[in-house]
């Protein structure tokens, strides 16, 4: 007999309900934000966006550091030139990523933000509240606005409070900010058709995970072993046919593309671990178990990506 070894925590996998129920709750939150108040403003321009700031605001060379919060080409500014209690950092993100949060700042949250989709005076972009990272105190909101013709811009606005006027100001100019030398965006709102689509999937494939993979416990034999895993492996390459006929809209590709891989190196994680089973050799059996680990970890945090552009798990 063959030990399993299974990560018990993956057991427990996220369920992604993208149904039409669940996006009616999101729909509520996609709103356009409030209209600014007039007052002299100050011009800044990053990644092809131009903002207007409060006048007294002015760039802010030390502003504190967002960890995990890594743009380009960055620009900070805050009142009276100090971004230390409140500001604006601003800047262009790495265009290759799955999910418009950067993998870093990701990596350092506590639990995962709350996302709007909000249309500005020039654009959609997606709104991100609800911030909990390990050693930043700020209340803090990221705004990211897609690029078509290249990477997208982030904005941050920050304060001590989430009442502060200054994040409110902030907020403001986000709200009014202008698109400069760069094509208008794409639509970010969730399509109910698609999320419907992709949900049935994904539940048949969380259903099977739950399942298959609770069997896998530490007195399943070799064969057993062997037979679940490549019960699992049809499963994975099941969800990658139906994947590969969905057409993914301009907002989803990357996240979508990011889930295809994830699952097609889970099929072949499961394909590896019942051929060790079979083989009763404890060495590629312990091998392979360590790619199942990790290729489904990579599932569920491509699952998590649809999260951050308005999808909600149930």
């Amino acid at each position: 007999m063959i030990g399993t070894g299974l990560d018990r925590r993956l057991l427990v996998v996220p369920v992604l309900v993208l149904a039409l129920a669940g996006l009616l709750g999101y729909l509520a939150g996609h709103r356009h934000a409030a209209p600014p108040a007039r007052e002299p403003v100050l011009s800044a321009s990053v990644g092809g966006v131009l903002l207007n700031v409060p006048a007294h605001w002015r760039p802010a060379p030390g502003a504190r550091e967002i960890p995990g919060f890594a743009i380009r080409h960055a620009i900070s500014m805050g009142p009276g030139g100090s971004a230390v209690e409140a500001g604006l950092l601003a800047g262009v993100l790495p265009g290759s990523q799955p999910s418009p949060l950067p993998s870093q700042l990701l990596a350092r949250l506590r639990q995962p933000p709350v996302t709007a989709v909000v249309s500005l005076q020039e654009a959609q972009a997606y709104r991100y509240t609800g911030f909990s990272i390990t050693g930043y105190d700020r209340s803090l909101i990221v705004y990211v606005v897609p690029n078509p013709g290249g990477n997208p811009t982030a904005i941050a606005c920050f304060a001590a409070s989430a009442q502060s006027p200054d994040l409110q100001a902030c907020e403001r100019s986000v709200a009014m900010l202008r698109l400069a030398g760069r094509p208008q965006g794409y639509e970010l709102t969730p399509r109910p058709e698609y999320a419907q689509r992709l949900s049935a999937s994904i539940s048949a494939l969380n259903a099977q995970r739950l399942s298959l993979r609770g069997e896998m416990g530490p007195g399943a034999t070799s064969l057993e072993l062997q037979r679940l895993a490549g019960k699992l492996a049809r499963a994975f390459a099941g969800a990658a046919a139906t994947l590969s006929g969905l057409e993914p809209t301009l907002a989803t590709g990357q996240a979508q593309s990011a889930l295809s891989g994830a699952i097609l190196r889970a099929r072949a994680a499961y394909v590896a671990l019942a051929a060790a089973a079979g083989q009763r050799n404890e060495a590629r059996f312990a091998a392979a178990r360590a790619q199942v680990d990790s290729a489904e970890a990579a599932v569920d945090t491509a699952l998590e990506g649809f999260a951050l552009l308005g999808y909600r798990a149930a």
